[in-house]
């Protein structure tokens, strides 16, 4: 039974593997266990998004494999399984520094107490002078008690030492953890870092895979938003925004916050007369937003965007692409703003 369990898992795997270096799918643990639960074929569901996310971008983007394996592989997520890792970590420490803690408490009372011990057997009063045996016994006390005291004091000492170098470690890996988050926190489209795998991934495949156009996306006047009513509203127009692109993100259309107000658009797919096509209709849609004061609803102003677009040309790099689409959301900058220009 459990030989015939193995032999299932290997034979999985072999037929993975092969799916995943055709479409250059890194190899991870994750995609690992989502490639297993595909070839095993036990969810359907599954198998069908898995299909759709491979034909709209021609590999499995990591942000999409991340929220396939929480949907359908782990509950708990790859994310959620590290936090709740270093919860249970931090808990075992407390409980362990707490019980040592007592420990050595109580070490120190019986100290307290043997010190009395000596001081009233020091301070007795007795018909002549204490003899030597006497005096060599409340020593010998003395020595064993502080000797013991000293011993348990270093124990706790370098527990706590100990577990200072593992509070160091969990910070590190939280940290990691923070900056490998795939989400922006404050727009809620994906990140940076999440863009700058995903860009590479899509152009890995070159030719073979699908169009790639990338659009760049600059909130005009940005920093007149902070001036004038304070970095609070400028934090909430980056929001408002965030939510305008979330909202018409779809298939093949990944949405990012590429720094600062600056957003990007990557389109995996169709014609760049269709990228240029939806990014304007974003474009009127982020125009349409109006900032309102959260005090009393008064109109505050409309907010404008300018959007550069580029469609991949052959064999081109991902950093190349990058800087034809930068040149082209400036040009939209410098003709006017709230524009869309193409590279």
């Amino acid at each position: 039974m459990i030989s015939g369990s193995v032999e299932q898992a290997a034979e999985r795997l072999r037929k993975a593997v092969p799916i995943m270096v055709k479409h250059g799918i890194p190899v991870t643990p994750l995609n690992y266990a989502l490639w297993y639960s595909y070839v095993s074929n036990e969810d359907p569901s599954l198998n069908l998004r898995i299909d759709e996310i491979v034909a709209a971008y021609g590999t499995m983007p990591l942000t999409s494999a991340e929220s396939l394996f929480r949907d359908h592989v782990s509950p708990a997520g790859n994310y959620e399984t590290t936090l709740g890792r270093v919860k249970d970590t931090l808990e075992q420490m407390v409980h362990s520094i707490d019980k040592d803690l007592h420990a050595t408490i109580a070490d120190t009372r019986s100290f307290s107490t043997l010190l009395d011990e000596c001081n009233r057997d020091l301070r007795t009063p007795s018909t002549g002078m204490a003899s030597i045996d006497d005096m060599f016994g409340t020593l010998d006390k003395l020595l064993q008690g502080s000797t013991a005291m000293q011993e348990n004091t270093s124990r706790f000492e370098q527990r706590l030492a100990s577990a200072n170098d593992e509070i160091r470690r969990l910070r590190g890996e939280l940290e990691t953890l923070r900056q490998d988050a795939m989400n922006d926190e404050l727009t809620g489209v994906f990140n940076r870092r999440a863009f700058d795998v995903e860009l590479n991934q899509f152009i890995g495949h070159g030719d073979r895979g699908p169009a790639i156009h990338l659009g760049l996306l600059d909130i005009d006047h940005f920093k007149q938003f902070n001036d004038r009513f304070g970095h609070q509203v400028g934090d909430r127009v980056l929001n408002l925004v965030g939510k305008q692109l979330n909202a018409t993100s779809r298939l093949g259309v990944s949405v990012y916050r590429y720094g600062g107000e600056e957003f990007a658009l990557i389109f995996c797919g169709g014609t760049a007369a269709q990228a240029i096509k939806l990014v304007e209709a974003l474009r009127i849609s982020i125009e349409r937003l109006v900032l309102k004061d959260s005090r009393n609803g008064e109109r505050l102003t409309n907010i404008t965007a300018s959007i550069g677009i580029a469609s991949r040309i052959s064999g081109e790099t991902a950093e190349a692409l990058v800087t034809r689409t930068d040149a082209a959301l400036y040009k939209a900058k410098n003709n006017g703003r709230n524009q869309v220009c193409q590279a």
